[in-house]
């Protein structure tokens, strides 16, 4: 268990180290990946002897979350490590002191966790949030120069395109749900999915694989930085539709899979021509990835879903080192247009020969990886119920396969190169591209007894090794020849433009998205309005009630002061008036008793005296008055 946590969580740490303003970004970010690579690693190590696990915990009611190890989500997750850690080390150098690095590393890194967690998904639910995390660090590392308009743009497009076929997923995934009552990811169903939800998975899968109609949001997505497009379209983010495809391999009924077989043919065919005329390199690896992508699902069409990982994991390492040479070529010239590129390859002739092997390799010469995994899906096409159909698809397919890659050769080494600068990051750029090639060159070997351990087999036929040797060989010379030669017929551009009917993408995507925005944009500014008004309204009515409340408060303030005066004069009178009478009237009634009490002294004698003198004057007042 500590190994599949550190597998995870190692990549997550370093981009929360570079989230929050962490230094040496890169170096952190390469470590992670190279820790979550060795967890890698011993975990294969163990199920290669034998070893499996599950583990359920707390998630929806009734629908538990589960990671599970198997020996094929092993084999993914180390080949997922390892391509990852080599364009890390080649990053190093690509991103250097770039403007907007901070973005990159952290989301990268989170990419980076988010795609080993799909990996060992055992449930379908936990493999949707996978899913959308994926999606969601696209968009932010495409967008890495994002004060760039056409980056911007370009950004928008993948996010669009991608979640309309996600919603496949969503689809797909409640049709499980429903019919089984589990979220499991059973390796053997109790029945096959119904067409809506097999239809609905395969949406999902074609967009985020670039199948047709969506291929063209892979060329869009070459606006991001080329470790980006090293890792996420041609290693991760791309396979993850074949890893759905794979993973939901036996719900599919043979129906279905002619369904399967039929989008991958066609996307191998048209994004085949694509690349043919394609003018920049970068791009001409865009629709290559989407044509290498068609093989895949179309081995799972033809029901050979062991075909399908073969060429998954040999093209991780093949179209990686393709885009790590054009990430040097871009540095150098600064450009990734094929007429700036002329004669490149003389100036830089070990990053030439790194991507001259994977280009071979892709074409399918032996003894390269390429070589046994293309013959996979040829042998898969020839042996399946429409042969017809599967090989002749797979075969023109190789045939476009090496005429593009021999034409971009041809453009990088013939003719008078312009100046090429060698970066500060150079050597960092080309030890990734070299090392990348080790498994290019002696993988082939192992591709058989690794398919075999994962429980496929990986079919073989003489017919489609000879059939695809021939048709390698011939696309060389063609391809080879048609280096230097330029095409402006109206249907070499439309082919060029990834088949742009009724106005493509602009019209039937960006423009309707567009008009609803400036819809809601209408109706957010009237409801902005209206409330500004209300607003505005509001105040005014504050305001009216502001200068009311000022009289009121002014009256009360008026009758509090003179309330307050009259107190004062009713103070004043009580303490100079009625206090000062009071105590005049209190002090003569004293004064009258004390002077009361001198005359009631009690004595007889004295009562007897006063009684006498009273008699004399009242008998001398009536003899007056009587007078």
């Amino acid at each position: 268990m500590i190994y599949l946590l550190l597998i995870f969580l190692a990549p997550a740490a370093a981009s929360l180290w570079t989230l929050f303003g962490g230094k040496k970004e890169g170096y952190v970010s390469l470590a992670g990946a190279a820790i979550s690579t060795g967890a890698s690693a011993a975990l294969f190590w163990s199920v290669a002897g034998g070893f499996a696990a599950s583990w359920s915990f707390a998630g929806f009611p009734g629908l538990p979350f589960r990671l599970e190890v198997s020996y094929l989500n092993g084999l993914l997750s180390l080949v997922v490590g390892l391509v990852a850690t080599l364009i890390f080390l080649y990053a190093i150098g690509y991103m250097g002191e770039q403007k907007g690095k901070w973005r990159f590393w952290s989301s990268i890194s989170l990419f980076l966790g988010a795609m080993q967690l799909l990996l060992f998904a055992g449930d379908w639910i936990l493999f949707v949030i996978a899913w959308e995390v994926l999606g969601f660090c696209s968009y932010l590392l495409i967008s890495t120069k994002h004060w760039n308009a056409e980056t911007g743009r370009a950004a928008n497009k993948v996010f669009l395109i991608n979640r309309f076929a996600d919603l496949g997923l969503y689809i797909g995934v409640f049709v499980i749900i429903l019919g089984s009552g589990s979220s499991k990811i059973a390796e053997v169903p109790q029945a096959s999915l119904s067409q809506v939800g097999a239809l609905a998975l395969l949406l999902a899968a074609a967009g985020k694989s670039a199948q047709v109609p969506f291929q063209s949001w892979l060329a869009a997505a070459m606006k991001g930085p080329t470790p980006v497009s090293a890792l996420l379209h041609s290693a991760t983010m791309v396979a993850a539709g074949i890893v759905l495809l794979i993973k939901a391999f036996p719900l599919f009924s043979p129906g279905m899979l002619v369904w399967i077989g039929a989008v991958g043919g066609i996307t191998i065919l048209m994004t085949g021509l694509t690349a043919i005329f394609s003018d920049d390199i970068k791009e001409m690896l865009a629709a290559s990835s989407s044509s290498q992508l068609g093989f895949m699902v179309l081995a799972i069409g033809a029901g050979s879903p062991g075909a399908a990982l073969a060429h998954l994991v040999a093209h991780a390492f093949m179209k990686s080192s393709l885009f790590l040479g054009a990430g040097i070529w871009q540095h150098g010239a600064g450009s990734t247009q094929f007429e700036q590129l002329t004669g490149a390859g003389k100036k830089l002739k070990v990053t030439f020969t790194g991507f001259g092997v994977a280009a071979v390799a892709l074409a399918g010469i032996p003894p390269f990886v390429g070589y046994f995994s293309k013959d996979g899906v040829l042998a898969a096409g020839l042996q399946s119920s429409l042969p017809e159909w599967y090989f002749l698809a797979a075969l023109g397919g190789a045939l476009l396969t090496a005429m593009y890659m021999s034409r971009a050769l041809g453009i990088l080494w013939k003719g008078e190169a312009g100046e090429i600068q060698n970066s500060r990051g150079l050597r960092w750029m080309q030890g990734g591209l070299l090392a990348m090639l080790v498994f290019v060159i002696g993988g082939g070997f192992l591709l058989h007894n690794m398919m075999e351990m994962a429980g496929f087999t990986l079919p073989k036929a003489q017919a489609a090794q000879i059939g695809g040797l021939l048709a390698a060989l011939a696309g060389l010379v063609a391809g080879w020849l048609m280096a230097g030669k330029t095409y402006h017929h109206s249907a070499v551009k439309f082919i060029r433009n990834n088949y742009p009917l009724a106005g493509g993408y602009h019209v039937l995507v960006n423009r309707p998205v567009m008009q609803l925005a400036r819809r809601c944009r209408r109706i957010d500014e009237s409801i902005h309005r209206v409330v500004l008004q209300a607003g505005r309204s509001a105040l005014k009515l504050s305001e009216a009630a502001g200068v009311s409340d000022g009289l009121l408060h002014r009256g009360v303030f008026g009758f509090g002061k003179f309330g307050l005066r009259l107190g004062n004069w009713s103070r004043r009178s009580d303490e100079r008036g009625i206090d000062r009478l009071i105590a005049f009237l209190v002090a003569k009634v004293q004064a009258l008793g004390r002077y009361g009490r001198r005359i009631q002294s009690g004595l007889v004698h004295r009562e007897l005296l006063w009684s006498v003198w009273g008699l004399v004057v009242f008998v001398a007042l009536m003899f007056l008055i009587l007078m």
